[in-house]
């Protein structure tokens, strides 16, 4: 299920369709990631997919607030010069990731233990996922994220 929660951004049926084409690839490069979500600078939601829900939408965007923080003072310290920053948290079960294009953000939840983790090509993901990030940027553009 996706969602648009954005009051001044209408995002037409067509172009929702396209979104969740996009979205649904990072679903076959993550397998089962449960929620993903694209929120803007001022940590509105443009479009959310699934069970994020059930986490209150200002304690989401709050927490991803501050993995932006984290990230970017991460970003520095490595001096990385991508166009699109990420980095990807991961925890016993379950693991975070977070991609940066511009002043926008696309963060998806996944169910991955470590073990499974250690034998992922998170490189190869990665690089589909900053082609996917471009495209939704720019399919989205007209909503000003």
């Amino acid at each position: 299920m996706t969602n648009c929660n954005r009051s001044n951004a209408a995002i037409a049926p067509k172009l929702m369709k396209q979104v969740q084409s996009r979205l649904k690839e990072i679903q076959q490069l993550f397998p089962v990631t449960s929620s993903s979500i694209i929120i803007d600078k001022t940590g509105e939601i443009i479009v959310e997919t699934s069970n994020t829900s059930n986490i209150g939408q200002k304690e989401l965007s709050n927490t991803i607030h501050q993995l932006k923080t984290y990230a970017l003072t991460f970003g520095a310290t490595l001096q990385e010069k991508d166009e699109v920053s990420h980095i990807h948290i991961r925890g016993d079960s379950h693991m975070f990731s977070f991609y940066l294009v511009r002043d926008s953000i696309l963060a998806f939840f996944t169910q991955m233990d470590f073990e499974t983790g250690k034998n992922f090509n998170f490189q190869a993901a990665d690089d589909k996922v900053k082609v996917i990030c471009q495209d939704l940027l720019h399919l989205l553009a007209n909503t000003k994220i």
